[in-house]
């Protein structure tokens, strides 16, 4: 086999083994979790903000839910989960009604102690 043949038979064989690479199956994007997106208000006692603000965080990244984190008393009645220092002690309270009820639920089950 001559130069000029050989470089032929080289450029269709990479050209064949490209094309079969490339038509490989292509992979599928992960269903989002029926969820996905929702809006969990927290509010937490100022002091325990710095605590548990990062917990919460992941646990919401994990889950795909939007998180909003509030320390003003005002967010005390509104808010869908509640953590606040009851005698030394973190408590949560989800507030009844609330569409995010079950999504507070364990939230508050996977970042208090």
């Amino acid at each position: 086999m001559r130069v000029p043949h050989a470089t032929v038979a080289r450029l269709v064989a990479c050209s064949l083994a490209g094309a079969t690479l490339a038509c490989g199956e292509t992979p599928r994007p992960r269903p989002r979790p029926p969820d996905a997106g929702l809006l969990v208000t927290v509010y937490l006692a100022p002091k325990a903000a710095d605590r548990l603000a990062g917990r919460l965080q992941t646990v919401a990244a994990r889950r795909q839910w939007a998180l909003s984190i509030r320390t003003d008393s005002a967010a005390l009645a509104d808010a869908d989960l509640a953590i606040v220092d009851s005698a030394g002690t973190l408590v949560s309270r989800v507030r009844a009604g609330s569409p995010a009820a079950a999504q507070a639920r364990q939230m508050a089950d996977l970042v208090l102690p």
